[in-house]
């Protein structure tokens, strides 16, 4: 094992040394040079240095790392990294992409995702691609990410894959009793912080969505989905579903100058302190506030800050 990690190790170090000057005129190393300044070469005799050199050019090539080589004046053998089959070429994505690329690394900071999301995470991050994070907000907000099981995003999401029928129970409310549904299903949907699952409702034979918080027991049936086409974009549902019975509301805080800006932005700052907030949506006031809490206190309406105290116990250790 420790002879394995040297090995690792000196190779590492080599490939790195190749890099720098390769990045520094292109020059060629000669073995002197590697033996004098590589780490895990020194100390040895001309033999067995010159030997293990080799194997480790052998090894690297291997590996893919491409390398040249050619004779100096005196004969020596010398070494250069061939950069441009080295470098990859650059990751692009299109604002989707990276929409999805950027909720991926939303999810592996925490949730009961989190293990699920870092895995993929980790094979992008580890292929060069970054993420611009000069637009993250600065708090963790409150939403159905952190509390989503990754069974049954992987059990949903396999069904939808696999073209199936699809059944489940959904409770309309936390206290409602189970409905069983089912449905051809098209997609989920991220909205406002939460989640919808889309599909063509059989029985009702239109199109649903269902927020997936809501959703126990996946199944899938052994009956081909044969509603596999969305009338419109799966987003449009969602947003029309959304706009019946949505509750708008007018509401006093307390926000900290420099501290929640979205709320701050969104309301106007009265002579006592405080911030009024007209003719917003009462649910993303309530989810966004407890992304905020202790810092922003809602005065008014009572009943929001008893959601907003609900929200903090449900995503509580």
């Amino acid at each position: 094992m420790v002879k394995t990690q040297l090995a690792v190790s000196r190779l590492t170090n080599l490939v790195f040394a190749l890099i720098d000057a390769d990045r520094n005129g292109g020059r060629m190393l000669t073995p002197a040079w590697i033996r004098e300044h590589v780490n895990g070469y020194q100390g040895l005799q001309d033999d067995a240095f010159l030997t293990k050199l080799r194997r480790d050019i052998a090894t690297l090539g291997r590996a893919g790392v491409p390398l040249t080589s050619s004779p100096s004046g005196d004969g020596v053998t010398t070494y250069r990294l061939l950069s441009d089959q080295y470098d990859l070429p650059e990751v692009t994505f299109t604002p989707e992409e990276a929409a999805v690329l950027g909720l991926a690394g939303e999810m592996g900071q925490s949730s009961e995702l989190g293990a699920f999301a870092r895995s993929g995470w980790t094979k992008l991050a580890a292929s060069g691609v970054s993420r611009d994070l000069s637009q993250a907000p600065v708090f963790t907000n409150v939403n159905d990410l952190h509390r989503l099981p990754p069974e049954l995003l992987k059990d949903t999401l396999t069904i939808i894959r696999q073209g199936l029928r699809m059944t489940f129970d959904y409770l309309a409310t936390p206290t409602s009793e189970p409905v069983r549904r089912v449905m051809d299903a098209w997609s989920l949907v991220p909205l406002h912080d939460r989640f919808y699952l889309v599909g063509h409702d059989i029985e009702r034979d239109e199109p649903r969505c269902f927020r997936i918080r809501r959703i126990r027991n996946v199944r899938a049936l052994r009956t081909r989905a044969t509603h596999t086409e969305p009338p419109e974009n799966p987003q449009d549902i969602v947003e029309k579903s959304l706009r019946v019975g949505r509750r708008r509301i007018d509401a006093v805080l307390s926000i900290p100058p420099g501290t929640a800006l979205e709320l701050a932005e969104a309301g106007t700052r009265r002579h006592d302190g405080l911030v009024e907030l007209l003719d917003v949506d009462r649910d993303w006031l309530a989810r966004t506030a407890a992304g905020f809490a202790p810092a922003v206190v809602v005065h008014e309406p009572a009943d929001v800050r008893a959601d907003i105290l609900a929200l903090l116990k449900d995503v509580a250790p």
